[in-house]
């Protein structure tokens, strides 16, 4: 699992910080991007208005944060995973169905991700560059057939984020993560029939924590993890 540590620490500074972002989120959800102030942030986090410079210099400062903590808290899912450098395939039918199933299983993230106004850039950042790691160990060792990783990664990052943009749309059923899951190996130079038996393989996801994220119940779960 991902080393994850608060970065305002795990005392007063970091629950100040939780505070400000568990009310950030709720207010995303309510109201969507652009329409509250940092006043709005402080009274629903119960804090003074001149203790929100102390973490932020701005609403999209705070809301880069929140993308970190989201994008940390996805990541975190993989305490199962099954490791790219022994097994390249099942490493990434894991990733992939993990976020897919987001916006199936976790409905507020979804919204939050998608109709709340949060820039998606450090999500889909973060996806491709954990994407690339993986699929260069898979085509050194031969399994995926890809002659740039690094575009690879690029390519099904958004595919990705456009099927699981339909998913929370309910445009298309859930079923059809298993395909899309063998479409992307397919890309990587999968044969068909191998690519279709690798995305039917069922596998256990965690189940996301419930919102608002906060970094210390983060950390807290990482801790403990055996």
């Amino acid at each position: 699992m991902m080393a994850i540590s608060s970065p305002a620490g795990t005392g007063k500074r970091g629950r100040t910080l939780d505070a400000l972002l568990a009310a950030l989120q709720s207010l995303l959800l309510e109201r969507g991007a652009g329409a509250f102030s940092i006043s709005d942030v402080c009274e629903r986090a119960g804090v003074a208005h001149g203790t929100f410079y102390n973490y932020a210099g701005s609403i999209d400062e705070l809301i880069e944060a929140l993308a970190a903590l989201l994008s940390a808290s996805l990541a975190a899912l993989g305490s199962n995973a099954p490791s790219a450098k022994a097994d390249p395939i099942a490493a990434f039918v894991f990733k992939t169905q993990r976020t897919l199933g987001i916006s199936v299983h976790a409905p507020d993230y979804g919204r939050l991700i998608f109709d709340s106004g949060l820039p998606v850039d450090r999500l889909v950042a973060d996806l491709r560059k954990d994407l690339e790691a993986d699929i260069r160990f898979g085509a050194a060792s031969g399994v995926f057939k890809t002659p740039n990783p690094a575009l690879s990664a690029s390519m099904i990052a958004g595919c990705m984020l456009g099927v699981s943009l339909d998913l929370h749309r309910k445009t298309l059923p859930k079923s059809v993560i298993e395909a899309a899951t063998a479409e992307m190996l397919a890309m990587l130079g999968l044969s068909r029939a191998v690519a279709q038996r690798a995305a039917a393989t069922r596998i256990r996801i965690e189940a996301p924590p419930a919102l608002p994220l906060r970094w210390l119940a983060l950390v807290s779960d990482e801790r403990a993890s055996p």
